[in-house]
């Protein structure tokens, strides 16, 4: 019991930095872009930026709600000793693939090279705090 709930913990920990280093990184790209002239494309940009950022956070939402069902049923499991549940879908593969999508259609519609590296780094670094839950759902099959 201590080991899978420690491991949520840490999940949790995790995500809950690379979501934070995703709103840094996401903020610092459009104060940046509000700093140079002005372009007819700037609003789909910034549109798409926020875009990625909504992204962001109901990734991060629906790691929260997975993690804390994941939580509670072994809280349940271990303490009630009850039968067993049946376990939920993992929501951050659909969430993976959509942002995937969304970057690389970003990435060759408006946006510079400098933005689709960004958007990249960015995703990266959601990534990997995301694959904190991953793992953790993976021990639970």
């Amino acid at each position: 019991m201590t080991d899978n709930l420690s491991g949520i913990g840490d999940a949790i920990r995790q995500a809950g930095e690379a979501y934070a280093d995703t709103i840094a990184k996401l903020t610092t790209v459009l104060r940046g872009s509000a700093g140079q002239a002005a372009e007819p494309n700037r609003q789909p940009v910034v549109e798409n930026w926020l875009r990625l950022a909504r992204m962001s956070k109901d990734g991060m939402v629906a790691a929260l709600e997975q993690g804390f069902e994941s939580w509670e049923r072994e809280i349940r499991r271990t303490t009630i000793q009850s039968g067993a549940t049946a376990a939920p879908t993992n929501p951050l593969d659909a969430w993976s693939e959509n942002w995937r999508k969304a970057v690389d259609s970003f990435a060759s519609g408006a946006g510079t090279e400098e933005f689709r590296k960004q958007a990249e780094a960015i995703r990266s670094r959601f990534a990997e705090g995301m694959r904190a839950w991953q793992r953790l759902w993976e021990q639970e099959k």
